[in-house]
């Protein structure tokens, strides 16, 4: 029986759950590429995430969590097995006591806007850093997501998981290692949500910080382009933009995919771009950092799937 078969008799059963069947992930990806999941399930609620995700196990049935694929490229052979789209889990919610202090907690695929839009209502400072990156909160957790001199691991306090067995975790900000774009949490862990701890600031300065962040990604990041963000991770005193600048490559391009004129840690699709031409494109700049400059490029967009 075809693994896209065998999923659908797995998840025949289980209510209401939206699951497109043999789906082109260009439809989907920030980037508008990529090959075809054999499932891609829209989950709505943490209990059908658990029910899904034991039923996959069993089964011995790939599966990939994503928050809304801003950052991940499918190769155009397409994933075997099923994509677990999180867009549903989007619930933030403001706390406050005497004892805690502000704290801000998030599911997973709450955009990292809506939390940060929650904390400028509520006058609270901590996040502005995040404003204009297009991940959400599972994907920013789980890579340190960071800009402007912070990160997440700065406002973290806790990380819900759900674990390999399908049981839920909660990690304290203290038992989870976090380093430059990944932490020490469980490849095989789904994060379910987290809560930042923030404090109160002044709301004028609070949006003021934000426009100024917003002002400056939209000059100088490519956004009239489809884009997975940042393609590269910095190394250390060395940004990844400056060094494929200093290479010649700004504007170099495979089919439609092209080294954004603006921003040279951009890849963006011109139009007709697929998966291959991004990754030929990313392979290439990785082999000229190393002829030329003597430097190993890390993706810091996330590459699944068959060739």
């Amino acid at each position: 029986m075809a693994v896209e078969n065998i999923i659908k008799e797995t998840l025949k059963d289980i209510s209401s759950v939206k699951i497109l069947y043999d789906e082109p992930m260009s439809r989907h990806a920030s980037l508008c590429v990529g090959g075809k999941s054999e499932a891609l399930v829209m989950i709505e609620n943490e209990e059908q995430l658990i029910e899904i995700v034991k039923r996959l196990t069993t089964q011995k049935i790939a599966y990939f969590p994503a928050g809304n694929l801003t950052n991940i490229i499918v190769r155009d052979g397409g994933y075997r097995g099923a994509i677990l789209l999180m867009k549903g889990l989007k619930k933030t919610k403001h706390q406050h006591s005497p004892e805690s202090g502000h704290t801000i907690s998030a599911q997973a695929g709450a955009p990292l806007s809506a939390v940060v839009s929650l904390a400028l209502a509520q006058e609270l400072t901590g996040m502005e850093f995040c404003a204009g990156i297009p991940g959400s909160v599972g994907g920013a957790v789980r890579m340190n997501a960071g800009a402007y001199g912070k990160e997440i691991k700065d406002v973290i306090e806790n990380v819900y998981l759900l674990d390999a067995q399908g049981e839920k975790q909660e990690m304290l900000r203290r038992d989870i290692t976090f380093e430059y774009r990944k932490t020490s949490l469980s490849p095989r862990a789904i994060v379910l949500g987290a809560s930042f701890k923030l404090e109160k600031g002044n709301g004028e300065e609070i949006k003021k910080r934000i426009t100024e962040i917003m002002k400056w990604r939209q000059e100088k990041h490519p956004l009239e382009y489809p884009n997975a963000g940042s393609i590269f991770k910095n190394i250390p005193g060395q940004p990844a933009g400056k060094i494929i600048e200093e290479m010649g490559m700004k504007g170099e391009s495979i089919g439609g995919a092209r080294i954004s004129p603006k921003h040279a840690n951009f890849i963006v699709n011109t139009g007709k771009a697929t998966a291959t031409h991004v990754l030929q494109l990313i392979s290439l700049v990785q082999k000229k950092a190393r002829e030329e400059k003597g430097v190993n490029l890390e993706t810091e967009v996330v590459i699944i799937g068959d060739e």
